[in-house]
């Protein structure tokens, strides 16, 4: 390599470095950019100003929603909300959808529609007010801005919630569906008194796999299975399809709200277990004599049954004890509820049974699953 040749890398190579220095120093030197919000949506147009929601077609649309694009400083990615509310001030608003990027309009179906009616409190079969605003935001709810406020009027008819059915292996049942426990419903709240393990579970729509399962709304869950907003802290994230119970075994008061603010489920443990030796039958066939209860027969843990006339509407609880004053106590679920819808409450949540069947000879307790059948 001549000297000429040798001069000319050294140049180079001093270039190249000098390079990278002012590079570095550009990077180091260079100005965020900063957006800011210089406009905020306009909702322009409802579809509707009076609306009847007819519940034979739950999936026809019913509005249509539309608005102007948010304003911000540099062209950024923008998420639209839409809310609904009783009040115009929003003190508690419903979330009627969201949606993202270049889209100004949504549309809303009579399901969809009725259920935030009556979230937010529009009564069934009475036309109400319900006011509309739509916010934008970048990403979580950074840089939010909010449209100005409309309303339409609404006739929502009455709100049908969801029946659950528990699964799983946290479950008495284990992972048959076909035989998947339904919950008590109640407006509502779905309930029941059940045994519960530290293991996986989930509920369904039905007593089969499909088409609807509800399990924790995480983003690790199956998109169409996201429900529960809020669980309490022995429920945690299972995997992509259920909800994994933390607590030890035992009976659990398993409580829903399907009310579209909340969905929330919690697991609460019950004062009383399914392991005893005795259980006895108490009420109106024997003059509500506790001393002269009723002995069952004990088939398996847990479960007891009985051969003996019902007649309709005759009433009767369960005692685990020859008296009132024992703990053991099992009746229809639920405080000052009398009836006979087959699910157990413990001593302090249950009233009588009352029975409606046209006669009946057996009964069968099964205090392990909370329920009970009359034949």
């Amino acid at each position: 390599m001549n000297h000429n040749t040798m001069k000319n890398n050294h140049i180079y190579k001093a270039l190249f470095a000098l390079l990278i220095v002012l590079g570095l120093s550009s990077c180091d030197d260079r100005e965020l950019v900063q957006v800011e919000n210089t406009a905020a949506p306009i909702v322009m147009d409802l579809s509707a100003e009076n609306i009847f929601l007819d519940k034979n077609y739950p999936d026809n649309p019913a509005l249509n929603v539309s608005w102007t694009q948010a304003g911000y400083s540099t062209p950024v990615s923008i998420n639209y909300k839409i809310e609904v509310a009783k009040d115009a001030d929003f003190k508690t608003p419903y979330t009627l959808g969201t949606v993202a990027e270049s889209v100004r309009t949504a549309t809303f179906t009579v399901n969809q529609l009725n259920t935030a009616a009556q979230t937010i409190g529009l009564v069934k079969d009475v036309p109400g007010k319900m006011y509309i605003r739509v916010s934008s935001s970048l990403g979580n709810g950074v840089l939010t801005a909010v449209s100005n406020v409309t309303s339409v009027m609404v006739t929502p008819y009455a709100l049908t919630y969801p029946t659950f059915y528990l699964v799983g292996a946290a479950s008495y049942v284990g992972w048959n569906s076909g035989t998947a426990q339904m919950l008590y419903k109640k407006d509502s709240k779905s309930m029941i008194y059940t045994y519960m393990t530290p293991e996986n579970f989930r509920f369904l729509g039905q007593q089969a796999w499909g088409p609807t399962n509800y399990s924790i709304d995480a983003p690790g869950t199956d998109a169409a299975s996201r429900y529960f907003k809020q669980t309490s802290t022995n429920i945690i994230f299972g995997d992509n399809e259920n909800m994994k119970f933390t607590d030890p075994e035992g009976i659990y008061m398993l409580e829903i709200d399907a009310d579209g603010t909340k969905q929330t489920l919690k697991a609460t443990p019950s004062p009383l277990g399914y392991k005893y030796d005795n259980l006895y039958l108490v009420g109106s066939m024997n003059g509500w004599s506790d001393t002269n209860a009723m002995p069952m027969t004990k088939v398996s843990e847990g479960v007891f049954e009985i051969t003996t006339a019902v007649p309709t509407d005759a009433e009767f609880k369960f005692l685990g004890q020859k008296s009132w004053n024992g703990a053991l106590e099992w009746g229809h679920i639920l405080k000052d509820n009398n009836g006979d819808s087959g699910f157990l409450g413990p001593k302090g949540d249950n009233s009588n049974i009352v029975y409606k069947g046209a006669g009946g000879n057996k009964i069968t307790v099964n205090l392990k699953a909370g329920t009970y059948t009359i034949q």
